[in-house]
């Protein structure tokens, strides 16, 4: 016997006894809708949410975060742990989750609607990093274009401003959680640059925050090991064993590698004066001043 069910204004059947099937659904909507039940899955089963739109300092964090625990366990220096996974074999090691929440793109296809209800995370843990909106659209640019082949034949510009993932994208998604993110659970907020610019601090404060207790040498020594040239210097000698979330997308382009300049304010190298001008301002009227980017001076 086959049964209607209604998943966010879109029909779907189940036989009874059986999962949710999709026969109205494109391959990649239906890859959509699985990849959202495998999220909600994540954040309610989880110990801690890590939550950022893409590039924004997410696999800087795991790494320094992976490293808290090698150091403790004695386990290997060359693998990112994968949180949400390896408690099974070693139980002290929490449950995190890491998302991007919504904000996706697949085989170059968008993925689910943005927003919605977002109840999985009602009590959630949630770390969200966030980054000035330039400098992530200009990383999210050599991602779609370097790495995942998403993007071709655009220009950076063109894609900033005209294709999803741009900034209007990112901006939407950091908007959505500076009204959503105090609603849910508990939450705490860290810049990229604030990290960037004085590490210790605020690496301990997430530490913390998540509920770990490391010592002020052992995060001093996970920041130095995750520091940028180093995690660079890795990449390029595929120190990760192909662990495609620090490895390069091709050795011989650092335009391709997941470590590839981390410059807070770099975005300036990649627009003419006249296309910052338009950018920038987008961003001083458009974006939540919670995170404290829109501003004239915070935007150059």
């Amino acid at each position: 016997m086959l049964k209607r069910v209604f998943y966010e204004g879109v029909c779907l059947t189940r036989r009874a006894g059986f999962p949710l099937c999709y026969p109205f659904l494109e391959r990649f909507e239906r890859k959509a809708y699985k990849f959202r039940t495998r999220m909600m899955e994540g954040v309610m089963r989880s110990d801690a949410v890590v939550l950022c739109y893409p590039k924004s300092g997410r696999t800087w964090v795991e790494v320094m975060l992976s490293r808290l625990f090698q150091m403790r366990l004695g386990l290997a220096e060359n693998e990112v742990i994968e949180f949400s996974s390896a408690f099974r074999a070693f139980p002290a090691i929490p449950r995190l989750f890491f998302t991007h929440d919504d904000f996706h793109v697949l085989e170059g296809n968008e993925f689910l609607p943005e927003g919605g209800p977002k109840g999985y995370f009602a009590d959630a843990k949630t770390l969200f990093v966030v980054r000035h909106p330039l400098d992530v659209v200009v990383s999210m640019y050599f991602q779609q274009s370097k790495r995942s082949g998403y993007v071709e034949g655009v220009d950076i510009y063109e894609f900033a401003t005209e294709i999803r993932g741009g900034l209007p994208t990112i901006i939407d998604f950091m908007n959505l959680w500076a009204t959503l993110g105090p609603k849910y659970g508990d939450h705490h907020m860290v810049r990229y640059e604030d990290l960037r610019a004085d590490p210790f601090p605020h690496f301990k404060s997430l530490s913390g925050f998540l509920g770990f207790d490391f010592t002020d040498d052992e995060i001093r020594e996970a920041i130095d090991f995750s520091s940028f040239d180093n995690m660079k210097k890795r990449e390029a000698e595929n120190f990760y064993d192909g662990d495609f979330r620090v490895s390069a997308g091709d050795p011989d382009d650092s335009d391709s590698f997941k470590a590839r300049r981390g410059v807070v304010g770099g975005y300036t190298d990649y627009f003419t004066d006249a296309q910052i001008e338009t950018l920038s301002r987008l961003v001083v009227e458009d974006l939540d001043p919670v995170y404290g980017y829109g501003t004239a001076s915070a935007s150059r």
